[in-house]
């Protein structure tokens, strides 16, 4: 897709693919197939932020997964700082022992900051998990640094006995944070981390993840469906439709010169800032497709007003419009 930097490049994801088999249907042998994420591509730099956007439902969540190799992939290669940690075609699959020690590396932060926290743990126990898992210490540097961690995320060294139940939804996710940075990780995967959130609390913990990253040198891929925050949170974005990804550039620049169609009713959609500012709304006819039944040719044809003949029948491959900005729709080719 672009130039290949080994100096830079912490993450390399080639053609990418995540398909579930579903249950045999009555009276039939075959079985349906949900192509989750279908051959997708990118590359994240290191200290740099990569925002994954899309309706729900599009394949961000398992793709974020799938690249940290906690869900088994089906196709593609996926590798971390020039290190394969897949490759599905030429079989290469990295040692378990090897996996787990580069657990540290490559963090997750949740969604639901309820459920991601066991709630028969204390604090403490949640945040020194990993630290204990990888032998980071002893016993007393650990909780040093889960002390440390907690006062870096805003939460004082009382809240260490103190259970997830007695937390509210911000501080929980202040917990999961801590405790997903514990281990000094180098990439971090965001799955809408503030989604879960109150508004007034959100901004909170983007600016807590902003000031870490930078504290930390840290790399994310931030999933979220909320464009006017990955406008400003992230350096780069990609959009992605049913399984694919359709376009891919800085964040600026797909903000305002959105090239596909789909980009530009996601961007019409957020919310005007100000009272007298004028916009017009896009309204996609339809719903989103199913995975598991994929339409032929684009797979946005059928809520796109510029269909053509040619749609119908050709995928479009992602190409290069602009210096850094890729588009996959036949009106560019």
């Amino acid at each position: 897709m672009r130039e290949d930097n080994r100096k830079e490049v912490l993450l390399e994801v080639e053609n990418l693919k995540k398909y579930f088999l579903g249950k045999r249907r009555f009276f039939s042998s075959k079985r349906t197939v949900t192509k989750a994420v279908d051959d997708i591509s990118m590359q994240i730099e290191q200290s740099k932020i990569m925002g994954l956007v899309g309706e729900s439902g599009c394949g961000k969540s398992t793709a974020g997964k799938t690249i940290l190799n906690l869900i088994e992939p089906t196709g593609g290669s996926v590798k971390f700082k020039g290190k394969t940690i897949f490759d599905v075609e030429n079989n290469i699959q990295i040692p378990f022992k090897e996996m787990s020690s580069l657990r540290k590396d490559m963090q997750l932060i949740f969604q639901d900051p309820y459920s991601s926290l066991n709630p028969r743990k204390t604090v403490q126990q949640i945040v020194e998990e990993g630290m204990k898992k990888h032998k980071m210490g002893t016993p007393a540097e650990i909780k040093e640094r889960c002390e440390e961690m907690l006062y870096l995320c805003g939460l004082d060294k009382t809240a260490l006995n103190r259970y997830p139940h007695e937390f509210s939804g911000g501080q929980r996710q202040r917990v999961g944070i801590a405790r997903a940075l514990s281990v000094n990780p180098q990439f971090v995967v965001c799955d809408e981390p503030t989604a879960a959130l109150d508004v007034s609390i959100q901004s909170q913990i983007l600016n807590l993840m902003l000031d870490l990253k930078d504290k930390f040198s840290l790399t994310y891929l931030f999933i979220s469906h909320n464009l006017s925050v990955v406008r400003y949170f992230c350096d780069e974005i990609s959009v992605m439709y049913l399984g694919k990804i359709v376009e891919i550039g800085s964040s600026q620049e797909v903000y305002k010169n959105p090239l596909n169609p789909y980009s530009k009713a996601l961007i019409s959609s957020v919310p005007i800032s100000h009272p007298l500012e004028e916009k017009e709304r896009i309204y996609l006819n339809g719903s989103i497709p199913s995975a598991a039944n994929i339409p032929t040719g684009c797979r946005f044809r059928s809520r796109c007003k510029y269909e053509k003949e040619i749609c119908r029948t050709i995928e479009p491959d992602l190409i290069e419009v602009e210096p850094g900005h890729f588009v996959a729709c036949h009106l560019y080719e």
